[in-house]
């Protein structure tokens, strides 16, 4: 089901772990600027020239207990990549582990929040983006990655958007008409107050477009005025008080292809460093 390419650095073997960090590597539906299937290998790649310790949080990645499974073994149609992609989740996931998946384009989300849909009924799915991704469909696909959250939506009302700086008028209107909660800026203490009060389990997704191209060009829709590294790891840096709820997270959207001396890719890996060191020590 894996393929095995090099492991994200310092991690252990499944049976002793925790938490399953898994890549997905597609991106059939990019709609602009493709690649981001090669994201997942990059990331690890560049991963080991981050240190395993982090100032901020004072924790080590030696003290985690995570496996790196590799790249999904994915083939056939959109709908039975998803099928896959859904069955490797849910089998991570009956196992008792946490998964963190590395896109691949933000499509790969739906199935993932399906599985995690089979575990956890009460879940609150947070997500940064430059984009609503809440088309009905696009270019004639429902399943395309600007349609992500429109499909999560249908399967979980509790979703709360972050840095959302682009969509078309159907999109904008949808969630003004739903009442979804969707900010152009990012998480504020209200934000953590309200996540506080809804007391469910998290799942966080991440497309790296959600920082200012200037920030994060390898990416395969880049939409400028958006954020700078520093203000979105502070802004992750507040789901500390909420971390004993996050239940797994994706990174997605990161396209070595687009990107200029792997400056994305290294701010994905610390990304994943950050996050995995907040959810890894119970």
């Amino acid at each position: 089901m894996f393929i095995d390419f090099s492991k994200f650095m310092l991690s252990k073997d499944y049976e002793s772990s925790n938490i399953a960090i898994v890549s997905i590597p597609y991106d059939e539906t990019s709609s602009f600027k493709p690649g981001s299937r090669e994201g997942g290998l990059s990331i690890r790649r560049v991963s080991w020239g981050l240190e395993s310790y982090s100032p901020e949080l004072e924790r080590d990645l030696n003290d985690i207990n995570f496996c790196d499974l590799g790249d999904l073994d994915l083939y056939g149609s959109q709908e039975e990549k998803f099928k896959m992609i859904k069955e490797a989740v849910k089998s991570i996931l009956s196992d008792g582990r946490k998964v963190i998946s590395l896109g691949g384009e933000h499509s790969i989300t739906y199935p993932i929040v399906e599985a995690y849909k089979e575990f956890y009924k009460d879940l609150v799915v947070i997500q940064f983006d430059a984009h609503c991704d809440l088309r009905d469909e696009y270019l004639g696909n429902p399943l395309s990655h600007a349609c992500v959250m429109r499909r999560i939506y249908e399967i979980n009302k509790e979703i709360m958007q972050f840095g959302i700086r682009s969509g078309d008028k159907e999109e904008w209107n949808f969630a003004k008409k739903h009442n979804i909660y969707l900010k152009r800026r990012l998480l504020s203490e209200e934000d953590i107050k309200h996540i506080k009060e809804l007391n469910k389990p998290i799942y966080l997704t991440i497309d790296i477009d959600v920082l200012d191209p200037a920030y994060a060009p390898g990416t395969g829709t880049p939409e400028p005025c958006g954020f700078s590294s520093r203000e979105l790891f502070n802004s992750l840096y507040m789901l500390k008080e909420v971390s004993d709820k996050i239940v797994g997270f994706d990174v997605v959207e990161v396209s070595p292809p687009n990107d200029v001396n792997d400056i994305t890719s290294i701010t994905a890996a610390k990304i994943v460093r950050e996050l995995l060191l907040m959810i890894g020590i119970e």
